[in-house]
This record gives structure tokens, sequence and C-alpha cells, in this order.
């Protein structure tokens, strides 16, 4: 039993599942079965590293800044109506409206934990009790209506519901959302059977993207089992796992273990499919059948080593891609919220159960990077795709990336430190203090300005135990003092110092933080980015205000040495045709705005001037179902406004990143068909100046053909103006021949 209460200790979801369970034994039951039945608990899948709990830790520096923005930002300032009404006037106001208060719950739980904010208490309260309010007697809480239930979205809904009020639970002993996630688990066990053979509705058919959407609640469900224990909940879950292998099932489970990779797995799509993964880490912690874990590493490992970005994001258009294939640009859609989020979560669960440190290294890499870059740190807004070459589009309001990444920064406390094989771990470094197993610690740091870290433990008396210092896989030395003795230790590894240690012990911690040039593989050949620390730095438009572009700018040196900010490298940029010699200013990813992170070598920088609009904010009247860039110098990447309906005028615009004084203007087609794809008539080239919102004619292609058989695919027709023009940005529109296509539309100066 002592060692039960060991493995379980600082994790709020195992000892509330355990409270639960006890209490629900009969009263006869002999103290031998209780003790078996206690083993086989303990036997099923325990995690090796355990969080520290929310409840008594601080956190400072960049990373308490960035949670101290989620709160006062984004979750005090959440939409409460928005996201809460379409559970009392149904349908919902869009499909998926329902998924957006179990997301802010999840968020504000954690949140409130850590902070103990009496404002997010209020406000999390009257949420989960509006949400509650909202069920139907026969445990339904979704936002569709009685002839449109399980379909599209609806299970995904109820899915983030368990979520949201079962972390609300945890978090508050609120036992009417223990109660209403009981009721929610037994409507869907009614609704698509537990395997005992009868014929119920088809939960795969009943979701979008293979059934992924819809079979994700396995995570919940196991959660709700791991908290009362009920045996229907365990036997759905596995019911659910088992669903994949039908005909029209995603097959996770077979495809991964047959050794495809999660592109080749199901329909690719990377936030329902990670998400399903969580749900089976969770069943292999109920049930520690090793298939479970093995297909969720599996699916990690080949994630980690061909689909992920080198700022922990994953996915472009919301897919995983194949091999390598790590388009940079905004309008590839880079870095889902979602996904990102989900990515940290299979890190984080991984992470728990197996205690390596390779998991723990992404989550660093994700934390300091994608995560964080997300959100807009004056405000608290997010965006939804946060890409590694153009500009960040953070947004309030409600939307899926919006309601997820607060969830993922509200969990970084889980990520810092924790106990580990019997010993204190430290895996994030920051300042602030935590409480592991009854032992105080406590870090003071500027990191990750400097790699210097003072650490303090508080044991009530001396006690021995192993202390777990996670050596960063950036740097090449990592040294701990302790008791006189200095330890060192291996990148990419724990550093163990197993000791008797005194109140008031200290550790003295000195890293280095190595600079690397990282290449830029097969997406971005020629060209490299710049890592410093745990940070990826990105050339950033403000702060290099006086180079023509920043899109016709180079690395000169591929050694750079980096001390404290700015962070100045050797460059080349560019120059009324001819590379100079220019120093170039780098800032952390996470706090770029209009940015690239690939930056070419000198070697292949082509030696000629930037179009104003390269990489520019684009849009058009219509848009295909997969869609290229008109904006990126690439003529065989295309848009399409090919909808298959007929339109009045179709139209393709660029926004450029500051106002621009140019002089001619290039429109070139994509491919086109027998249906059509270019314009009926000469089209128009119009203009928006500063502050207007207004497009002003500032003339036609003249030379633009009259019929389709005088040009041909990637031709390029040039308007070259009268005088010069400052505008912010460029539109080409006309009547369409079918429909248009434009592979590229540049402002030149």
């Amino acid at each position: 039993m002592h060692a039960l209460q060991t493995d379980f200790s600082g994790s709020r979801t195992d000892r509330a599942g355990v409270h639960n369970w006890v209490s629900m034994i009969p009263r006869r039951t002999t103290v031998a079965a209780i003790g078996l039945a206690l083993c086989a608990l303990q036997a099923a899948g325990q995690d090796r590293f355990v969080p520290a709990p929310y409840k008594g830790q601080s956190i400072g520096g960049v990373l308490g800044d960035r949670m101290k923005i989620n709160l006062e930002g984004r979750l005090l300032r959440v939409d409460e109506q928005g996201i809460t009404e379409g559970f009392h006037q149904r349908p919902g106001k869009h499909a998926w409206i329902g998924e957006h208060a179990g997301k802010f719950l999840h968020a504000a739980a954690n949140t409130w934990e850590f902070s103990a904010d009496p404002r997010l208490k209020i406000l999390m309260d009257r949420v989960a009790r509006s949400v509650i309010a909202g069920q139907l007697p026969d445990g339904y809480l979704g936002t569709y209506t009685d002839d449109k239930r399980w379909t599209s979205w609806d299970v995904w809904a109820h899915k983030y519901n368990l979520i949201g009020l079962l972390s609300y639970y945890e978090a508050t002993g609120y036992e009417p959302a223990l109660t209403a996630s009981r009721r929610m688990g037994d409507l869907l066990i009614r609704t698509f059977g537990d395997g005992d053979g009868t014929q119920k509705r088809d939960l795969i058919a009943s979701s979008t993207h293979v059934g992924m959407a819809a079979t994700s609640v396995l995570e919940p469900i196991c959660t709700l089992y791991r908290l009362t224990r009920d045996q229907r909940y365990l036997a759905f879950a596995q019911s659910i796992v088992k669903s994949w292998d039908q005909p029209d099932g995603p097959k996770i489970v077979a495809s991964l273990l047959a050794g495809n990779s999660v592109f080749r797995t199901a329909n690719a799509k990377a936030y329902e499919m990670m998400s399903c993964l969580v749900g089976l880490v969770e069943l292999y912690r109920a049930t520690g059948d090793p298939k479970y874990l093995n297909v969720a590493k599996a699916a990690w490992e080949d994630i980690a080593s061909k689909r992920l970005y080198i700022t922990g994001a994953t996915s472009a258009h919301e897919h995983f891609r194949d091999d390598f294939d790590l388009p940079a640009t905004n309008s590839a859609d880079v870095g889902e919220g979602c996904a990102t989020v989900t990515w940290l979560q299979l890190s984080w669960q991984l992470l728990r159960v197996t205690g390596e440190p390779k998991y723990a290294s992404e989550l660093e890499k994700t934390v300091f990077n994608q995560l964080l870059a997300a959100q807009n740190p004056a405000n608290g807004e997010i965006c939804y795709f946060t890409p590694m070459i153009g500009r960040k589009n953070p947004t309030p309001g409600i939307n899926c990336c919006v309601s997820s990444e607060p969830r993922g920064i509200s969990m970084i406390p889980q990520l810092t430190w924790g106990s580990l094989r019997g010993g204190v771990a430290v895996l994030l470094y920051a300042p602030g203090k935590a409480t592991v197993d009854g032992i105080g610690i406590e870090s003071a740091t500027d990191f990750p300005s400097t790699g210097k870290i003072a650490l303090t433990l508080g044991p009530a008396a001396e006690k021995r135990f192993p202390l777990f210092l996670r050596v960063p896989t950036w740097t090449a030395h990592f040294t701990a003092k302790a008791g006189g003795k200095t330890y060192k230790g291996e990148p990419g590894e724990y550093l163990e110092i197993d000791r008797t240690w005194k109140p008031g012990d200290r550790v003295e911690i000195d890293m280095d933080i190595i600079t690397r040039v990282l290449d830029g593989g097969p997406s971005y050949p020629g060209h490299v980015a710049v890592q410093r620390g745990p940070q990826v730095l990105a050339l950033e438009l403000t702060k290099n205000l006086a180079l023509p572009s920043i899109h016709a700018a180079g690395l000169r040196s591929l050694s750079p040495r980096l001390g404290q900010p700015p962070y100045v490298v050797d460059g080349v940029a560019v120059v009324d045709g001819r590379k100079t010699a220019q120093k170039l200013t780098l800032v952390p990813f996470m706090d770029a705005v209009t940015y690239r992170i690939w930056l070419p070598k000198e070697a292949t920088l082509p030696a000629r001037d930037a179009a104003v609009s390269l990489f520019g904010t684009e849009s058009s009247s219509r848009l295909a179902e997969k869609e290229g860039s008109i904006c990126d110098g690439r003529p065989e990447t295309y848009r399409s406004t090919n909808r298959g309906k007929p339109a009045a005028e179709d139209w393709f615009a660029v926004r450029f990143d500051r106002p621009e004084t140019i002089r001619r203007v290039v429109f070139r087609h994509g491919d086109m068909s027998a249906e059509g794809g270019w314009f009926a008539d000469k089209p128009r080239i119009e203009i928006q100046r500063a502050g207007s919102q207004k497009w002003e004619s500032v003339g036609t292609l003249a030379n633009y053909p009259a019929e389709r058989s005088q040009f041909s695919d990637r031709q390029a027709f040039t308007l070259q103006l009268p005088a010069p023009v400052e505008a912010t940005a460029i539109r080409a529109a006309g009547r369409p021949a079918g429909y248009v296509t434009c592979a590229e539309l540049e402002a030149w100066r």
C-alpha cells in the first residue's frame, strides 16, 4: 500500500481514482482481496515520472510571464456566452462549437490550481455550472438537435466536455461535474456499445477523418474509468480501439505496428490521430497492455524523426506530410495550434509512463518555440497557424486553436519538475519553486539568457535520494556542483546525483548556451536556421528595417557565436542587385511577428532584389480544396478559384509587410484546363493605400491575350505603372473564364 501511495503522489487524477475506487468496495470484501486488487491496479502501466502538483508551485522568467499572459489576456477574457450558449440554444452556431467550453475548463482548472486566482475560480465555476445545466435528461451534452445527434463533431464535443468537467472535478472536487461526466459516458455506451455483442450505432461512421474525431473520446473515457473504476468504461475504451480495425476504420494500431508512418495511416490528419494516441497511452496506463504503449511510441518516433519542424511543430494544412516534407510558409498552414498542443500532450504522456529524457527534450523544444510563438505576448491572443516564414496572425474570439493553445500553456508546470525513480527530477529550467514528494526545490536563474542555475533543496531533514537533472541535447558542457563535488552530464541524458541531502543544500548548474546552425534539409536546401540554446531564432522585420527585404538576405558566417541579446550575426543582403555585407539582428521565434527562420547561405542567395510582395499575406475570392501560394517566388505553386460554380468576378490579392513604393506589378498564371483557369477579359490591377480599405485601379494588363490559345501555363504579364505609387496591397481582378489560376502576384519597386 505504501508503494502505491508513492507511485501516485503528485498525480491528482490517480490519487482521486484510487480514493473513489476504494470508496466503492463492498464492506465485506477481505483485506487480502483488496490488496490483490490494489497490486493489480499498481501494475497496470504505472507512471515512472510523476509531475509536481500544481498547488504550491511558482514559475518566473519567460515561462512565468507567458503563463500570466495566458491567464490575464486569454482565460479571463474568454467569450463566456459564446462557448456555452450552444448547450442551451440548440443547434450551436457551428458544428464544433461544443468543444470550446471543455477546452476552457481544462486550461482554467490547471491555471487555477497553479495560480489560485479568485477571478478565474469564479469564472470557471460559472462556465462549469452552465455546461452542466445544459445536459439533457438522457445525459446528452452536445449542441446538435435530436435529428442530427451523433453526426459530424458531436462525439468530439462530448470528448471535450468530459475532459473539461473531469479536470474541473479533479481541481475542485465538485461532484456534479463527475456525475454529469458519468451520465455522458453512460449515454455513449448505450449509443455505441461496450463490446457486449449488441447491434448499436457505428462510432466510426459518426464523425469525420476516418472516425478518428469520434474515437478520440478514448482519452477521457479512460480518465473516467480511472476516477470511478467502473469496468463498463474500460470495456467501452477497449471496444473503441477494436473499432479502428473495422473495414472503414482508421486502423491506427494495425498500421503503426506494421511499420507504416503516420502519413500512411488513416487520412494522416494530425490533430485527430495524435488525440487518439494520447488516449491509447491512457488505455495502457489502465491495462498495462504493452501493445498500446508500443503503438504510441512508434508513432512518436516517426513524427519526431521525419515530420517534426525544428520549432517543435508538426503538420501542414493540418495533415502529416511525407518524409522530411516540411514547408514553412503561411500558405502551407504550418503548425496548427491544436496539433502543437496534442504533440505536447503525447510527448508528456510518454514521458510520464517511461521517464525517458528524450520526451522531455522534445517538450522543451515545443514549449520554448512553437507553443509560445503562437501566443501574442502583448495580449494573449492566439495564432491558428504559426509559420516559419511569413507573418503571425493572432486573434481573439472562438476557434479550435484559440481554445487549444491555452491548454498547452497551462501544462507548463507539469513539464518542469516532478518525481522520478524515487528522486526529484528537473526537466525544464526556469526560476521558481515546487514541492516533490515532500521535498522543496527552488530554482534561481535567468535561463535561457544564460546557462547558470542555482537549485536549493529542502527536505524536512537529512534524506538520501537521487536528483535527476536533464541535460539538454543542444549543450556541449553541463556540470553541477553539490556537496563539494563536481558532476558532469551527457547531452540528452539525465545527470543523476545520488547522495544524502540536508535542508538548504545547493546545486550550482552551469551549461553552455550553444549556438547551432541547422540545415534546411530537403524542403529548404541551401538554407540554414540559427538556434541558440533551446530557442530557434528568426530574422525579424522590425529589427532590420534598413534591409530592402528580409527575403533578400542570408547568413554569411555558419559558425556564429551569440552572447546576450540583441543577437547580431554576420549576414549578406541584396541591395540594387548586388550582394553586400550586412549585420542581421535575430530574435527568438517566440517573439517574432514578421520574419523568416530559414535563411539562405551566402553562396545560394540569388544576386537579385526581392519583390516587396514576397511572402506577404495572400487571399483570393474563392479557394479550391488544395492550395499553393501566389507570393512564394515559386511558379510551380499556385492558387485556383475552381469551386465548380460560376462567379461574376474573381480576384487574387497580396498584402505587404509594410507600405512600399512600387513601380510595376507582375501577374503569372498557374496551370489551366479546358474548363477554365484564365480571365475572360483583361484583368484590372488594383492597390490599397496605407490606412485605406478601398481598392483603386491603377491600370489593366494591356498585353493580356483575348483568347486562351494565345498564352500558356505559367505565363507572366506585367503592368508598368506610369508613376510610382505607395501601397500596402495589390490585387488582380476580373471576370473569370470558368475560374482563374494564379502562380505569382508580384509588386516591385
